[in-house]
């Protein structure tokens, strides 16, 4: 089930589809056991942003928010994850097709 739901999520993301893409990559999720499905959806925006390589600063700026904020949201995102750090969140957001590769 997790792979036909992996292909959904691929198929809707080269489509544009973003609802339907966030609800494969949802059942995805739940197939495969984790997820990021208990992250907050500004914690998702952050984990996205870190993934495309961009400092806290300039997340901040994209998000027009504090550079403190975004170092908690990174915080909460490597505590609520469990990796040790914000490579290893990227390659998590990578893996999960929170991003797509390039």
């Amino acid at each position: 089930a997790a792979t036909e739901a992996g292909a959904a999520l691929r198929a809707f993301k080269a489509l544009g589809a973003e609802p339907e893409a966030t609800r494969a990559r949802q059942l995805v999720d739940a197939a495969s056991g984790g997820g990021d499905t208990h992250l907050t959806r500004r914690e998702r925006d952050v984990l996205h942003l870190l993934a495309e390589g961009l400092t806290n600063r300039q997340i901040a700026q994209r998000l027009v928010v504090s550079e403190h904020t975004v170092h908690r949201h990174v915080t909460n995102i490597l505590r609520r994850l469990e990796l040790p750090s914000r490579t290893a969140a990227a390659a998590y957001a990578v893996r999960t097709d929170l991003v797509t590769r390039q």
